[in-house]
């Protein structure tokens, strides 16, 4: 995905520019009949790594799926199509870390202006009309489901109110509104397909085994998995959070214990490869419905649900984010250090914590016949960190991948008060709990889900039931490894632009987050080449 915007626009803003990009898959972007097929088509599948993760402790030893785009334009060909920037505080937290304006909200605003092609006009100082990802809504598709107004309502009657103009991409984030994805009139938009790549040259089905580093630490080109090199001014790695610190370390940039262990020439002891891994752990629900046939759900009798404009995007209306309590928090950040740390970044600004979602449809492995309607929760902040390593020399190898998922007490926290949460809201004294919804269908081995559910319940629900939202990133961190102009320190002609550079847990799904950074990465690039030019 990055690869292909950033090579576009480097291509845009030099023309004379020669640009190579490797991928290690095919090119689909003339294959019409992934841009309307569901992303659960395609996970696990030829255009997916198929990565799994280690056995995690915190997951009751499970080894869990780890999805990545294998083919050009990367997770854009498989993803969900979401589009949710977060908070303006994720990336002021973002630049404080850095020490970058830059990467602030009003740093990057212009940036994900610049990638939108938004629905209406509503709100112009915070969103891009030209831009070349269409963005969507269930309205602005005449996509009005039968239970759309009945959640607005539940959700007011528990305290967490619509944002202005339902605009989930303001900045604000705690509360609920539209949901948004990039889609154009429901098709998927493969990022080679909305940025074009005429006059750069693409290699596809063609894996990178290593950047070549010379004597005085600068990236001097790339050697294939096959032995071909190939030599160029500078190196972009966009491999993403598992395959990028997975490339660096091949070629001799990494913790040193790690690049000794195999043998690997130490060019440079970077120890911050590889480590910070965090992802969002999601866990869906099922919910049986009181009276099946009012037509609330996708399988039922109702024939309106059948209509074209129904199959334009994912079967939900709006999207929730909701608080955990301050002294929550503190008491939770207390076991995880010993103490309460008032700097501690949780702390220091209001924060959604958890993104709730209702499906119109069950989920596995119930199946969809009109019975159940499913939630989806998504911890949206996590402190749990992981690692990604390598288990060989061998560039064909998987890397090691440890999410290290559910690890800490603030996370516990934060899905404890969240799953009670969402069952007062799906069964309590609410717009759904009095008139819809009946009561939680759980898993084999457990009992229906309620407000009063025990600790030590809820985190067995998360255990047998969370999973990766497939937000990887972290992995070659914007100021352990990367400077804020992208640079892989010590290195030359050496800079990374993918998820892997994210500082932070960014509170939304990753896809806006990383376009944004893509669209500002080819800037910097662009003016730092301008600048060599011209002798500055």
């Amino acid at each position: 995905m990055v690869a292909t915007e950033v090579g576009s626009r480097l291509k845009q803003y030099q023309s004379s520019a020669r640009i190579l990009i490797i991928e290690a898959g095919p090119d689909v972007s003339g294959n019409s009949d992934i841009l309307y097929s569901s992303p659960l088509d395609f996970l696990g599948g030829q255009f997916d790594w198929c990565y799994k993760s280690t056995p995690q402790k915190g997951l009751d030893g499970r080894q869990i799926d780890i999805p990545s785009g294998r083919a050009l334009g990367g997770g854009s060909v498989i993803n969900s199509c979401g589009w949710f920037r977060g908070s303006r505080a994720d990336y002021d937290s973002w630049s404080e870390v850095v020490g970058d304006p830059r990467w602030s909200y009003d740093g990057q605003l212009p940036y994900f202006k610049k990638t939108e092609k938004w629905y209406d006009g509503l709100n112009p100082e915070s969103h891009g009309t030209d831009g070349k990802l269409r963005i969507e809504s269930p309205v602005s598709m005449n996509r009005i489901f039968p239970l759309a107004d009945a959640i607005g309502r539940a959700w007011e009657e528990l305290g967490v109110h619509r944002l202005p103009d339902g605009d989930f991409n303001a900045g604000i984030n705690i509360g609920f509104g539209d949901l948004n994805e990039n889609r154009a009139q429901g098709a998927r938009q493969i990022a080679p397909l909305v940025y074009p790549l005429d006059g750069v040259t693409v290699l596809t089905d063609t894996l990178v085994g290593s950047i070549l580093i010379d004597e005085s630490n600068s990236a001097i080109g790339v050697r294939l998995a096959d032995g071909t090199d190939i030599l160029s001014d500078e190196v972009i790695a966009s491999a993403g959070a598992f395959r990028t610190p997975q490339l660096l370390m091949l070629s001799g940039l990494g913790p040193r214990g790690t690049l000794e262990g195999h043998s690997i020439e130490v060019k440079a002891d970077i120890p911050g490869i590889g480590q910070n891994l965090n992802d969002h752990v999601i866990v869906y629900l099922n919910w049986k419905l009181k009276d099946p046939s009012k037509g609330y759900a996708l399988g039922s009798s109702n024939t309106i649900l059948a209509e074209p404009r129904f199959a334009t995007g994912s079967p939900m209306s709006y999207v929730a984010s909701t608080r955990v309590p301050r002294l929550d928090l503190e008491a939770a950040i207390a076991r995880d250090q010993g103490k309460v740390d008032p700097s501690h970044y949780l702390l220091k600004r209001e924060w959604a914590m958890a993104e709730n979602l209702v499906l119109y449809l069950a989920m596995p492995p119930l199946g969809i016949d009109g019975t159940h309607i499913s939630t989806a929760q998504m911890g949206l902040k996590p402190t749990s960190r992981g690692t990604v390593t390598i288990s060989s020399k061998n560039p064909t190898d998987s890397p090691v991948i440890d999410p290290n998922y559910f690890a800490t007490e603030v996370d516990k926290a934060v899905w404890r008060y969240s799953l009670r949460n969402i069952a007062t809201f799906m069964t309590g004294d609410t717009a759904l709990g009095r008139d819809v919804v009946e009561c939680e269908t759980p898993l084999p081995g457990f009992e229906p889900l309620t407000p009063h559910a025990s600790d030590d319940y809820l985190d067995s629900r998360v255990k047998a039931q969370g999973m990766s939202t497939f937000h990887g990133c972290g992995t070659c961190a914007m100021g352990a490894v990367v400077d804020t102009d992208l640079r892989v320190k010590g290195i030359r002609n050496l800079r990374v632009v993918d998820a892997s550079v994210l500082p932070i847990s960014i509170g939304a799904h990753i896809q806006a987050a990383v376009y944004a950074l893509a669209e500002q990465a080819a800037v910097i690039i662009s003016q730092d080449k301008t600048s060599l030019a011209q002798g500055c």
